[in-house]
């Protein structure tokens, strides 16, 4: 059967984000990214202003963050938990135990472009952001002059471009009379260097969400190991108009040009997580002024071509067509508003994942950090959480899907954070913990901050993320059967985790338990109050349990058979089960005991149904039924993430019918408006998911959940279809990735799958739509193909 009938790139409105007008707000602007580089669009006709990022820039240096007491507190905690008291253990940690935040993700800026001579009103104004070749695009008319712009992020040139042209009855028109100046919240200085407007400046050496003050003396100091990163973007002006240094040459004025063309190029003083950015950093002004000068001379088109040219290598890989209601017209505002209403748009999901897919390769790439609670975009100078990389669920989340959408290099920034944290978490597991190997707990920076932050153990004292991390490490392999990396940095990586968990067992009722611990940002009711720390919990013995397992079978690999290999065989049978509640629900806690909010947000007890998969219908079916109620008793509301999280369990349940709810509430129109919620979730007008306020991973676990609608997998087993909603009657979907270093297409028609492509080896067992289909697979020149029967 010829693929290319059956799987399709998909209709225009599944591809484009588009509106009629420009964005008031940053939650209306439209991202463009190449990994490291990062702005966001608004596309004004007065008024153009682009919201800058570097993913290196950053408050604060390498800084001791340990105080309290450590394992003093600790041991003092431990002891008032095995006489019940549960309160007073939660505030000796949250006093006693903790050390310092974690330091804050900065904005470099705004480049803004003030069109001087804008008189008149505009019409016929349209701005939309082309998933399908990553490039920005507004046009307008004003007083019969057409207005048009395209912005893209390019990671083959390492730089941001913006281009505005003018033409009147298609001729070029000498109408474009501009100014181009930088704003930033950071002590900062502008000046310029021929055509080219630079921005210079620093951050402050610590985070701060309360104020805003660039004043140097209260944020600032003047001992060089007292200062904090610096900075430089250079914004270079080609054009056919005059340009003029204006104001002190801190703003450039361009007269009568057709076109207006913008190369933002920029570099910090970060020179690794271990240095001081001021004292050991590096030469940030040459590296810019080179970055800059090697695509002075290139040709825009060339420009545009190349990084086209990179962008769809990996877009391309993965495509999604699930119909159309030709909706590509209207505003992606609108379309969210109709859909809210019960309006059809099948291509809408379409559009979710495209994007989601889209923000990866924008936001992750070779080279860069990995993505944070904003991705690489961010404009506040005192963000929420820091915008900081949260380990209790989000920085995970971020990356559920990447490997499943077939972007393995897109991986490569959280492996090498996943490495770096296991280098420095070895000071914090020795110095809190008494503890070989290593650890680090729910905050980390581009500091790699391992310790657990300061405030409520209710949130800082758990500690199991470096188990989930190792566990990211197992995933990747298994994708991609990448045997080396198994060796040289899963292996050791792996091995320093599981010797600190080691260290934290002890024997309770018969079960080995990791004691104490928190489930994260959870709280339960005991006799004297209300408690975050227990015994032990669900989520960090699902942990443990799978990193001891996941150890075991890269020894077994590998050939290796260390004394700590024989250490976590004899400790595996005696780990703590999941356990069943008088009421059926998978506990918690240690206890039975109540939770303080029966909808919270976390569900952090399913960890081995998802992101987990120890909990199969197939293999454990009575937690496969408590798991369903846990999520019948926390309801569908909850924050974007939460709802995200949430519709990936759904997707392991098979119940393709509940993902879909909550894609649809996720897919609720939200307020452009700042603010703060616990709850609400919801979508930004440029599809960016809400916390609120926006927090990217939200939009990556969407992105998973769809992916997992269609396909889930282990290394000996596939599942096509698993999680179809009963309304998908025709589908097509070509370039999943599976678990094996395997390729899946597959297409449904009128909710029949009638066509499974596997590119790979054949696994032991193909499911769909839960029926065992493996023997209708052929072979054919470059993989498996099923038999319509």
């Amino acid at each position: 059967m010829n693929m290319k009938k059956n799987v399709i790139r998909g209709s225009l409105d599944s591809l484009i984000i588009t509106d009629k007008k420009p964005a008031k707000t940053w939650e209306e602007a439209y991202p463009i990214g190449n990994g490291s580089k990062g702005a966001m669009i608004f596309g004004g006709t007065d008024k153009e202003t682009i919201c800058l990022n570097d993913d290196t820039l950053w408050s604060g240096y390498p800084m001791d963050v340990f105080k309290g007491e450590g394992l003093v507190s600790l041991d003092r905690a431990k002891s008032m938990l095995r006489e019940g008291k549960y309160v007073e253990a939660d505030k000796e940690i949250s006093n006693n135990f903790t050390c310092y935040a974690t330091q804050a993700y900065m904005p470099i800026g705004n480049l803004m472009i003030d069109f001087i001579s804008a008189n008149g009103n505009f019409h016929k104004y349209k701005r939309s952001l082309n998933l399908e070749n990553a490039v920005y695009s507004s046009e307008y008319i004003r007083e019969d002059v057409q207005y048009k712009s395209v912005a893209f992020a390019s990671y083959p040139a390492n730089a941001i471009v913006y281009r505005i042209e003018a033409t009147k009855n298609g001729e070029d028109a000498n109408c474009l009379f501009v100014q181009v100046r930088f704003e930033s919240s950071l002590y900062s200085k502008t000046y310029t260097d021929g055509n080219v407007l630079c921005l210079e400046g620093e951050c402050p050496v610590t985070a701060n969400q309360n104020i805003l003050i660039t004043d140097r003396k209260t944020l600032y100091f003047d001992e060089p190991e007292k200062r904090g990163m610096r900075f430089v973007a250079r914004a270079e002006v080609k054009t056919d108009g005059t340009i003029v240094n204006k104001y002190n040459h801190n703003i450039l004025k361009i007269d009568a040009a057709t076109y207006i063309e913008i190369r933002i190029t920029d570099a910090t003083s970060f020179n690794g997580y271990q240095k001081h950015p001021f004292v050991e950093g590096k030469d940030y002004r040459e590296e810019c002024r080179k970055l800059q000068q090697a695509i002075s001379s290139m040709d825009y088109s060339q420009l545009l071509q190349d990084h086209i040219k990179d962008y769809t290598s990996y877009f391309n890989r993965v495509t999604i067509d699930l119909g159309s209601d030709r909706r590509s017209k209207l505003p992606t505002a609108e379309r969210l508003l109709h859909y809210a209403k019960g309006q059809s748009d099948k291509a809408l999901l379409a559009l979710l994942f495209n994007f989601g897919h889209y923000l990866t390769i924008s936001a992750s790439r070779t080279n860069s950090e990995p993505m944070n609670l904003q991705g690489i975009w961010n404009r506040h100078f005192s963000a929420p959480w820091h915008s900081n990389y949260t380990l209790n669920i989000n920085a995970e989340m971020n990356y559920f899907p990447t490997l499943a959408v077939n972007l393995t290099e897109m991986y490569q920034p959280f492996l090498h954070m996943i490495e770096e944290l296991s280098k420095a978490g070895e000071e914090t597991a020795k110095r809190l913990y008494g503890a070989d190997g290593w650890c680090c707990h729910h905050n980390t920076d581009l500091w790699r901050h391992t310790a657990p932050v300061c405030g409520d153990a209710l949130y800082s004292f758990w500690n199991a993320s470096g188990g989930w991390l190792c566990n990211h490490l197992m995933e990747y392999y298994e994708y991609t059967l990448d045997k080396e990396y198994l060796k040289e940095k899963v292996y050791p990586i792996m091995q320093g985790a599981v010797k600190f968990y080691l260290s934290q067992l002890k024997t309770q009722d018969g079960y080995r338990i990791i004691f104490p611990s928190t489930s994260p940002e959870n709280l339960f009711v005991c006799e004297s109050g209300e408690s975050s720390v227990s015994e032990t919990t669900e989520m960090t013995m699902a942990i443990v349990r799978e990193l001891f397992k996941n150890y075991v079978k890269v020894c077994e690999i590998l050939g290796e058979n260390d004394d700590v290999l024989k250490q976590v065989k004899n400790e595996i049978p005696l780990l703590m089960p999941t356990k069943i509640g008088t009421d059926g629900r998978i506990l918690e806690w240690y206890g039975e005991q109540k939770e303080k909010s029966i909808h919270h947000r976390h569900i952090s007890h399913l960890y081995s149904l998802h992101p987990g998969h120890a909990i199969t219908p197939e293999g454990t079916p009575e937690l496969f039924e408590a798991c369903k109620k846990v999520l019948a008793v926390r309801g569908d509301g909850g924050t974007g993430w939460s709802l995200a999280w949430k519709s990936n369990c759904y997707a392991r349940l098979r119940d393709g019918d509940h993902v879909l709810k909550l894609l649809n509430l996720q897919l609720a129109p939200q307020e452009p408006i700042y603010s703060i919620r616990m709850n609400g979730g919801g979508t930004y007008p440029n599809l960016f998911c809400a916390h609120p306020p926006f927090q990217i991973d939200g939009n990556f676990g969407m992105l998973n959940a769809i992916a997992e609608m269609f396909l889930q997998s282990d290394t000996d087993t596939i599942h096509i279809i698993p999680a179809l909603p009963s309304d998908f009657k025709n589908v097509a979907i070509k370039g999943l990735r599976a678990k094996g270093n395997r390729t899946v297409s597959i297409k449904v028609h009128d909710g029949q799958l009638v066509y499974c492509k596997i590119q790979g080896t054949l696994p032991q067992k193909i499911m769909a739509n839960g029926k065992d289909v493996t023997q209708r697979f052929t072979p054919v020149s470059n993989g498996w193909v099923m038999t319509v029967t």
